[in-house]
Formats: structure tokens, sequence, C-alpha cells
């Protein structure tokens, strides 16, 4: 179960790397199922495997992180080009 894991992992990361959004959802569903599946696995080996899986979600995170803020910088670029002001500023609210 945990290789299924791993494997679905990594096609979400070369999705994640060739920036192909369908890819994308078809990775990440995939993933979402083995997960769903390894959870209501009766046994679940804690050696090796689980600590690889473990480095390829940080890894798929970070790019997830990385193409969040590349996207924004994009929007935000867009916006200055029209006039406009960018949505990433925080204001705190005055009572």
């Amino acid at each position: 179960m945990m290789q299924a894991v791993i494997d679905c992992q990594a096609q979400l990361i070369t999705a994640l790397d060739s920036q192909d959004a369908d890819a994308i959802l078809s990775a990440s569903y995939a993933l979402a199922d083995a997960v769903e599946h390894l959870r209501h696995s009766p046994a679940l080996s804690v050696g090796d495997t689980l600590a690889f899986g473990l480095k390829q979600s940080e890894a798929a995170r970070i790019r997830v992180k990385y193409l969040t803020a590349w996207n924004r910088q994009k929007i935000d670029r867009l916006a200055e080009v029209r006039g406009q002001t960018s949505s990433a500023t925080y204001v705190k609210a005055v009572k």
C-alpha cells in the first residue's frame, strides 16, 4: 500500500514540475485514493518506505508553495500593468 502512495506522490511531483493542470488534478485524486486505501490498510510498515514517503510529501509541498508564489507574482504584475493595486496587500481592519 505504501508503495502505491509513493508512486502517486512521484506522479504528482512530475505533474507539478511540468505545470500541467490536468495532470496535477489527476495525480492529486489518485494520491487521495491511495492515502485512503493506506488509511484502511490493516498493517502499516514504518520502515524506510514511510520515511521516503514523507520526504516525497515534503517535496510536493515545496513545489506547490513555489507555484503558488509564482502565480501570485504573475497576477500582481498583471494588476500593475492594468494600473490596479495588488490584492496581496494585507491591511489591518479598523473598527
